[in-house]
């Protein structure tokens, strides 16, 4: 059987059954390079469940290939463990499939990143290949095996080193330019979603300034793409499902019943056909970019509490991370405890 010649990096912590079952599918392809990236845990119970997981996902890698771990002996957060780990992955590899431990892949999904991967090695208006597909199925017109989009659809991907380093904005230090803020936004379809986003990448901007650990690493990923200008790639079939919608769940939700977290999880994936059949042109499809965009948008009712959060804040010049009730609450009990 042959061996597949594109490194594979896989992140994890907690989750054993899920990391066990992407093993397996990892195994249908057999790498010859597998990267194991992961956190450590914050309690000791969490430590040894940290522990479990690694002892197992390494007994469970039963072809023969090199493995490469990078264990944190702390707790390093997710920011720190998926972007900076893919850093530290491209500073030895040229190029290289990331998986995180509730990205459960088709089979095809590695086929598909390793065509892209050599097709678009040189093309500076790619940034990265997804294997999310948050419609499920989306045939577009010209028959392509697959779309480019300025969303950021972040469950299982590929990248190259030198572009990753080159566009991710780790300090998200190009939120200092005007003009590239306004530049952004013109170039958003839907106001709303550039509304939402850049009140996500600005609430980590404020983190950053303020030493408070980020809590994501892909609203990063996402202003880096719509500053720089670049293009995704995102299958026709979805080729990731995702199973971590569990006790485990740090930022995608733990129950199917969350809107957003099926919205986000609740799809199934598909194999595609190989070889890919590629567009004449690197454009987005308006259609599945809408479509798209308002799977991303978070529903009317969470927007406008949002928003209300903003505005309050602002009022009583409360900083983004600070919990709203519970600062005017202490406001109110030193206004008494003075007039007392």
């Amino acid at each position: 059987m042959d061996y597949f010649d594109i490194p594979v990096a896989l992140f994890l912590f907690k989750r054993k059954s899920t990391a066990l079952q992407i093993i397996e599918k990892i195994s249908q392809v057999r790498p010859l390079k597998i990267y194991i990236l992961s956190d450590e845990g914050r309690t000791s119970v969490e430590r040894k469940l940290v522990s479990n997981v690694r002892k197992s996902v390494e007994e469970a890698i039963n072809w023969e290939c090199e493995i490469i771990k990078n264990y944190a002996n702390e707790n390093r957060g997710v920011y720190a463990n998926i972007a900076l780990g893919a850093k530290w992955v491209f500073e030895h590899e040229e190029m290289a499939i990331f998986l995180e431990d509730d990205n459960l892949p088709e089979v095809s999904f590695f086929g598909y990143c390793k065509e892209l991967l050599e097709k678009y090695k040189d093309d500076s208006r790619v940034l990265w290949i997804c294997g999310t597909n948050y419609l499920g199925k989306y045939e577009p017109q010209d028959g392509s095996s697959y779309m480019f989009t300025k969303h950021l659809l972040p469950c299982g991907w590929a990248s190259w080193g030198k572009k990753f380093n080159e566009y991710y904005d780790y300090n998200l230090k190009l939120l200092n330019s005007d003009y590239l803020i306004k530049r952004v936004k013109y170039e958003y379809h839907d106001k709303r979603l550039y509304e939402q986003q850049m009140s996500n990448v600005e609430l980590e901007k404020y983190k950053f300034d303020h030493n408070i650990q980020y809590m994501s690493w892909d609203y990063h990923m996402a202003w880096s793409c719509r500053v720089n200008n670049v293009y995704g790639i995102s299958p026709k079939y979805n080729q990731i499902k995702n199973i971590g919608v569990d006790e485990f769940s740090a930022h995608g939700g733990n129950s199917m019943n969350l809107v957003m977290t099926k919205r986000f999880c609740g799809m199934e994936s598909y194999n595609l056909e190989l070889p890919l059949k590629h567009p004449q042109v690197v454009l987005t499809d308006i259609i599945y970019e809408k479509k798209t965009g308002n799977i991303i948008l978070l529903p009317l009712k969470v927007r406008i509490k949002l928003k209300l959060r903003k505005l309050i804040g602002k009022a009583f010049y409360l900083p983004p991370s600070v919990s709203i009730t519970k600062s005017i609450v202490k406001k109110i009990k030193k206004g008494k405890n003075r007039n007392d």
